[in-house]
């Protein structure tokens, strides 16, 4: 595994438990509001944690933990991502995944050999092939995006806990689009306003939404 990142100890990443938090190397979109640039642009790639440097801090440690929440980047284009869960589930660790769900194949084996009890999937705009590419940021093609559709249907009919999640950005969604989604996936959705602070491009037509038009997306 490519590991960029690491934080010991996160009471926020996964809700209800004291999580590790693992940040994996590399990205297959190009989201410009993307808030972690240094872990999907290869040019701005850092020397990578040895796997067991980690492993060393949970088996020291798990008894202040009782969970790791994998993200990036995309950990999904790692091949090797399942065996590296496998072993934190030999610690006795729960496991949440966060992905953009282009690859359905793998979060079907991991669900299928229950490796992640919980996943989180960002939807990155309503779910129409242009819309979808132009939230992406990138040359999304027909079947990447029939990948997402796929994923989407797979988490729903898991038995594990699972969300959709979608970072709103002033200028890429409109409230009656962020509201759609809302609709489409109900209590398993939940939305992230945009920082502009630290992103993949400085985009000058993207800006967060207000608290006015947030209180009225939750509507």
């Amino acid at each position: 595994m490519k590991i960029a990142g690491f934080k010991k100890q996160s009471l926020i990443d996964y809700p209800g438990n004291i999580s590790s938090v693992v940040f994996t190397q590399g990205c297959n979109f190009r989201c410009a509001y993307c808030h972690n640039p240094d872990l999907v642009l290869p040019e701005k790639f850092s020397s990578c944690y040895e796997e067991n440097e980690l492993f060393a801090y949970w088996q020291k440690y798990q008894h202040l933990l009782n969970a790791v929440c994998i993200t990036g980047g995309e950990p999904c284009i790692h091949n090797d991502l399942p065996d590296f869960i496998r072993k934190i589930k030999n610690l006795g660790l729960k496991v949440k995944l966060d992905s953009n769900g282009t690859y359905p194949n793998q979060i079907k084996y991991l669900i299928k050999n229950k490796l992640i009890d919980s996943i989180a999937m960002d939807i990155k705009h309503v779910l129409e092939f242009q819309n979808y590419k132009h939230g992406v940021g990138h040359a999304l093609n027909e079947e990447t995006y029939k990948n997402v559709l796929e994923s989407i249907s797979l988490i729903e009919k898991s038995h594990i806990e699972y969300e959709f999640r979608t970072t709103i950005v002033k200028g890429l969604h409109s409230i009656d689009q962020i509201k759609s989604l809302k609709k489409r996936f109900n209590q398993h959705y939940k939305v992230q306003n945009y920082n502009p602070v630290i992103t993949l491009n400085d985009n000058p037509e993207f800006e967060p939404f207000s608290e006015t038009e947030l209180e009225a997306i939750e509507l």
